[in-house]
């Protein structure tokens, strides 16, 4: 997959990648990021900690459940709303912690 953007925070030039880079940082925590190949700026797309990374499994099993025709959708549905939510929540804390104040544009 593709992703087209241009570097809005460096050389504000055009460019695609293909793949995210992970880094690891401390207590467990990881960075998802892709770089400007002109100039070099990182954009830090997300951060994870192991509670997120459950979270994040957590909602993958119940996108499962859509698969099976007899489960409840809509209960289904709900679940991933609140487990996204949550997980939105608790990332959105995490990039405050290690990036603190300031404008961070995402992907």
């Amino acid at each position: 997959m593709s992703i087209s953007t241009h570097c809005d925070a460096g050389c504000n030039q055009a460019f695609t990648f293909e793949d995210f880079s992970f880094e690891q940082l401390h207590d467990g925590t990881e960075k998802t990021f892709f770089t400007c190949p002109h100039c070099g700026h990182e954009y830090a797309a997300s951060y994870t900690d192991e509670e997120i990374r459950k979270l994040q499994a957590r909602i993958r099993r119940v996108q499962r459940r859509f698969a099976d025709p007899s489960d409840n959708h809509e209960d289904a549905a709900n679940k991933e709303a609140e487990l996204q939510q949550q997980t939105k929540e608790k990332m959105d804390v995490l990039r405050q912690r290690i990036e603190g104040d300031g404008d961070h544009a995402g992907v």
